[in-house]
């Protein structure tokens, strides 16, 4: 139910399918004008350790992740940005969205730029050319946007979290740690401490064709989802979504059917599968006129919930 002063907030952090790496979005859905409902952080000025400003922009698919720089991919926050203002512009009375994204490729919590360990670093540019400390990025964004929203006569309500990644920790070096559960709790525990008790999607890993190319032994990827699973378990209102629940897996098929051929990059068909789920999860909690009138055009869940084990 809309009211004047509330405001959703979506975070969207992890690795490249954070921002869906490589999967462009042709040039006719590319989102160039700012939307009216949906709101995001512009790259500059925010993308720093200085500012004591949040500076929110209509969304856009270009300019947006605080993280490395790629526009114009078909990622969980493009789709859920269409979704949500379609449903405005269907009529729901729905919040304002505001979506934050911050993501770099390859980099995981131990083995990479989301190391709260590592010497604060902010370089932007591509990939490649980025070298950023994401944790401490992170958390700091987390407490400018709650406080910027609050000061502007605002009740921010954070709708979801959403960590995509730790493909990076089935490599040697992260998960068979001595302390890599330990970190992994002081990881989330830290992220998630700002925004209260909030909803919590926490991305399966599906690496294992990837592992085998790779020479990474299967228990790796099974190490990294145990510990992944530990904090859905530890931190209420915790989900892991599981991409074996989406119409195109197969589980004996090429890339399982999630996958572009390099294994480890989702089709877009699946971030717009990721991001319906999630928004039928946002209405369900918001309001379900849109549901009955236009999502059960979608192919998703109709009860607008995850199915989770």
């Amino acid at each position: 139910m809309k009211e004047r002063d509330a405001a959703a907030v979506v975070f969207i952090f992890g690795q490249s399918n954070a921002h869906a790496h490589a999967q462009s979005l042709p040039v006719d859905s590319r989102i160039t004008e700012p939307m009216r409902s949906v709101f995001a952080l512009d790259r500059s000025p925010n993308q720093s350790f200085e500012t004591e400003s949040i500076v929110w922009s209509g969304f856009t698919t270009a300019g947006k992740n605080l993280g490395e720089t790629q526009d114009h991919t078909c990622s969980l926050a493009y789709n859920l940005a269409k979704l949500w203002q379609g449903a405005v512009d269907f009529g729901e009375a729905l919040p304002e969205l505001y979506i934050v994204q911050i993501s770099v490729g390859s980099q995981g919590i131990i083995n990479g730029m989301w190391n709260p360990d590592r010497e604060q670093k902010l370089v932007p540019g591509v990939l490649g050319e980025a070298d950023i400390s994401l944790f401490p990025l992170a958390l700091r964004t987390e407490r400018l946007v709650l406080r910027e929203l609050r000061e502007r006569g605002k009740r921010p309500v954070v709708i979801g979290w959403h960590w995509m990644g730790s493909e990076q920790d089935i490599w040697h070096g992260a998960w068979e740690r001595d302390d890599f559960i330990r970190r992994y709790d002081s990881f989330f525990d830290a992220l998630l401490e700002p925004l209260g008790e909030c909803p919590v999607y926490i991305y399966k890993l599906y690496d294992q064709k990837f592992c085998a190319q790779n020479g990474i032994p299967k228990r790796a990827v099974d190490a990294v989802n145990s510990a992944l699973g530990r904090e859905c378990e530890r931190h209420p209102g915790a989900v892991m979504v599981m991409a074996e629940r989406c119409p195109l897996w197969e589980a004996d098929g090429e890339h399982c059917g999630i996958f572009a051929p390099d294994n480890a990059h989702y089709l877009p068909e699946v971030q717009r599968w990721f991001a319906g789920r999630f928004f039928a999860d946002a209405l369900v909690r918001l309001s379900p006129v849109y549901i009955k009138a236009e999502f059960e055009k979608c192919q998703f869940n109709k009860r607008g919930a995850h199915d989770v084990e």
